[in-house]
Formats: C-alpha cells, sequence, structure tokens
C-alpha cells in the first residue's frame, strides 16, 4: 500500500539499539525505530540514523505493509520521501543498514569499584 503527499501530526524517534558515548561515537548511527502518526494512524520502521526523514512543513509518500498479526504498519525505509512545500522531492537519511551493537556500555569506574 502506498501513503501520498500526506501531512503527519507527529514524527517520535526512538533509541532502539544500545546507546554509547560521544567520546565513543554517540548514537547518530545506532538504530533508531523512527514513528509516523497520520490521520491517527501509526508506521513505524528502523533505520540506522537518529535525524527525521520528514520536518514539519512538508509532507511524506512512502510503501507501507501490514505485518501478519494485522497490528503494525512496517514502513518501506527506501521508499520514503519527502516533499517541500515548492513541490520539490528531498530525499534524506542514511537508509543503509548495519550490524546491531552487542557489548553493553563499560561503567566509567575501576573494574574493582564495578558492583554487580
Amino acid at each position: 500500500m502506498r501513503v501520498e503527499r500526506s501531512k503527519f501530526q507527529s514524527y517520535d524517534v526512538y533509541l532502539k539499539d544500545k546507546s554509547r558515548p560521544p567520546s565513543r561515537g554517540g548514537n547518530c548511527r545506532a538504530w533508531h525505530q523512527h514513528v509516523i502518526t497520520i490521520d491517527g494512524e501509526k508506521y513505524s520502521f528502523l533505520a540506522a540514523w537518529s535525524g527525521k526523514f520528514v520536518y514539519r512543513n512538508e509532507t511524506i509518500s512512502f510503501n507501507w505493509e501490514c505485518d501478519k498479526s494485522g497490528k503494525y504498519r512496517n514502513v518501506d525505509v527506501t521508499s520514503v520521501v519527502a516533499c517541500s512545500k515548492a513541490g520539490n522531492e528531498i530525499i534524506r537519511g542514511d537508509r543503509s543498514g548495519k550490524k546491531w551493537r552487542t557489548a553493553d556500555n563499560r561503567l566509567p569506574a575501576r573494574r574493582s569499584e564495578w558492583k554487580d
């Protein structure tokens, strides 16, 4: 299914990967869940980018499909396109994949001071 040039009510981004301090590269390229609300319906996708693909004064177009349970509307991240007021299509964001982070962040203390 497809959503064409629609205005959205909200656009939220949540960190899904393990966090990192800025000295270790930060969270900009970590996996984030993007949730877009259009006419009361929520659409979501995962992207390895913390920024927004669409801003408030723009419209959005994308392809989506329901999961097997019919509860979630999953967006195809490669099809997300923003459209400016002038009608120009804008493609933003990192659409490539990456591996999930597996290691936990270490405490900023000596190992002898760690309390399990």
